[in-house]
């Protein structure tokens, strides 16, 4: 990730989001969620500073709705189009097949 943006902070957030998923997903969420944090994080390293800052943005966001859900014992909500609009082919990509494995 971009050295401009704290590594440490970075970290810090990845352990946060893991720390979140082990305390409240059920089992088989949790297992599908860390593979996919691993590999957005690992993708990420060497993005360019803006795309952290919006990328860091997004997972503490993350973290708030994953804790508020939880609160309700409901996990999951839609994907708006707007936000839809912005995802990369491989985001696009990755989400079909995050959705494959979800159904199984």
């Amino acid at each position: 990730m971009a050295t401009a943006f704290s590594k440490q902070s970075m970290l810090q957030l990845y352990r946060t989001v893991l720390k979140l998923h082990k305390r409240v997903l059920p089992q088989e969420m949790r297992e599908l969620g860390d593979k996919y944090v691993r590999s957005e994080f690992k993708a990420h390293k060497s993005a360019r500073i803006g795309q952290v800052k919006e990328f860091a943005k997004q997972w503490k966001e993350y973290v708030q709705t994953i804790d508020q859900q939880a609160q309700k014992g409901e996990f999951g909500a839609a994907l708006d189009s707007k936000k839809a609009s912005f995802l990369s082919e491989d985001q696009k990509e990755n989400l079909a097949r995050l959705e494959r494995e979800a159904r199984k």
